[in-house]
């Protein structure tokens, strides 16, 4: 009790004396303002508040916030850039293999052609057949087609093209179809060389895979035979493509090319000399378009610039086979003519209303044969045409190809199969049906003999195909045709010489895949 009166004596003790101080420095500052009037100084400014402070702060946080999600941001895409430019990719297009690199400048597309033939020949009994005419053409099967190779592009700017043929018959026998490079750094532009099958003709341009017959017509066949089109040519070539040169819908293809012999051998069925050189080139025109259906007029030329050889003898020989390829035997020919040099020209036109097509093509030939002995040279000509059409049933229309890295620029396609066959989903591909008319003469002067100065006519025949068929698209790698080729063959040997022709019923079908 003593302790707590003492601690409260000392805390009132203390009180006292502060109360004395205050009271003392009150009383002296009093006295100091009245001696010396002086203003007041002025009141600080007051500083943020404390919810400023804490904005000011959250609103540095965001924006740190920002710079770390951009720098991941950029992280991701950087490190994403560089794993698509170091790794390639895998796609399917139409059924065909495509690696790429991931900038896009590289890619390589694995391709495959089959196609298995079967024809059987219907044909008056040899003995009723005049002597002279051909009185067995063997039925049978071959695989026309076999393509294996690899395309694609390389630094951007180039194309190339690897093809091998392990079909074909006769002449027409295994070995390197295509082996190309194009160069592309041109807007519009296409060079071609190597081993090229040039832009020709108007059923030059589909592929074979889309073919709407088993064969091209005749006077197609022997164009790229005789002028260096096809049997895989080394040359080189230029093509021009634009869409859009005079209206919307237009598209323009122009294409020259320099060709000589085949690859396969130092000769081919067409002549019989080597080191051959041609010049050929086709201009194509698509004036209309809607979207689904087109319209274009074409035009082909070639000349046989040497045929090799020495400088005093050569041969050119205008053949085919009756549009399909089972049998080797050729029922028109001119035979060997003796000549260092020929041209042709040839018009076409073609259009696909929707899903119907109709197209056709005239052709002339025109050979200049040398002199014999005391018989003047002559300039002999020859001609052919066809006429195409076809209704695809289930609606689908046919393609046309504006640009391309091959011939197949400017031409007409096969359908796209809208509903691919399958027994579960209830659905039958495509159906199409087909025909065409063709008539191809190689006649000149044929009841023309020989004098001391001039040459005999030239008893080639003259051969006339109606072929009717039926296609159906699987889908659109796999397809079967069924044909029937109704053929009738003018010819005579000799100058008014006996009737060697015959007529003739070829039906043939084929199995296809191609990718």
């Amino acid at each position: 009790m003593k302790g707590k009166s003492a601690l409260l004596a000392g805390v009132a003790a203390i009180a006292l004396l502060a109360t004395a101080q205050a009271g003392y420095a009150a009383k002296k500052s009093s006295d100091a303002t009245s001696v010396t009037p002086a203003t007041a100084p002025a009141a600080a400014p007051a500083g943020p508040t404390n919810a400023e402070l804490a904005a000011r702060i959250q609103a540095l946080e965001d924006a740190l916030q920002s710079d770390e999600s951009k720098a991941s941001s950029d992280h991701t895409r950087l490190s994403t850039l560089e794993q698509n430019f170091d790794y390639a990719k895998w796609t399917f297009d139409n059924g065909r293999p495509v690696i790429s690199s991931g900038d896009g400048r590289f890619s390589m597309a694995f391709r495959v052609r089959f196609q298995a033939d079967f024809a059987g020949f219907m044909q008056d009994s040899p003995a009723s057949l005049p002597a002279g005419a051909t009185k067995d053409l063997a039925s049978g099967a071959v695989i026309r087609r076999g393509f294996f190779g690899v395309e694609g592009k390389a630094f951007n700017d180039f194309w190339y093209e690897f093809r091998y043929n392990g079909g074909g018959t006769d002449a027409e026998g295994f070995g390197m179809s295509i082996a190309r490079v194009n160069y592309n750094g041109i807007p519009n532009f296409r060079l071609s060389a190597g081993v090229i099958e040039p832009v020709f003709m108007l059923e030059g341009t589909t592929s074979s895979g889309q073919l709407m017959f088993l064969e091209r017509p005749e006077i197609d066949n022997i164009a790229a035979d005789v002028f260096g089109a096809g049997d895989s040519r080394r040359g080189v070539e230029l093509t021009y493509q634009k869409a859009g040169v005079f209206k919307s819908d237009d598209n323009l293809v122009l294409s020259v090319a320099f060709t000589g012999n085949t690859t396969g051998t130092g000769t081919d069925h067409a002549t019989g000399t080597d080191e051959k050189t041609q010049l050929l080139g086709r201009a194509s025109y698509r004036f209309w378009n809607d979207g689904v259906s087109n319209a274009s007029i074409g035009a082909s030329g070639a000349t046989i610039i040497s045929q090799g050889g020495n400088s005093t003898t050569g041969f050119v020989n205008l053949q085919d086979r009756p549009e399909i390829r089972v049998s080797p035997t050729r029922l028109i020919s001119t035979g060997g003519l003796n000549a260092r040099h020929a041209s042709m020209y040839a018009f076409d036109a073609a259009a696909n209303i929707e899903n119907f097509y109709l197209g056709g093509e005239y052709t002339n030939f025109q050979v200049d044969r040398l002199a014999n002995g005391a018989q003047a040279g002559d300039s002999p000509s020859f001609s052919g045409f066809y006429v195409e059409g076809s209704w695809v049933l289930t609606g689908e229309p046919k393609t046309y190809t504006v640009s391309s890295q091959n011939n197949e620029v400017g031409g007409f396609g096969a359908p796209k199969v809208a509903n691919p066959f399958s027994l579960s989903g209830e659905s039958w591909g495509a159906w199409e049906l087909v025909a065409r008319y063709s008539d191809t003469n190689l006649n000149w002067n044929k009841n023309l003999a020989a004098t001391a100065t001039s040459q005999s006519g030239i008893n080639g025949g003259d051969e006339r195909i109606v072929d009717l068929g039926l296609n159906w698209y699987l889908n659109n790698n796999v397809k079967l045709q069924v044909h029937d080729l109704i053929v009738n063959v003018k010819r005579q040997s000799g100058v008014a010489g006996t009737q060697i022709g015959q007529d003739l019923n070829i039906v043939g079908i084929r199995l296809q895949f191609t990718n």
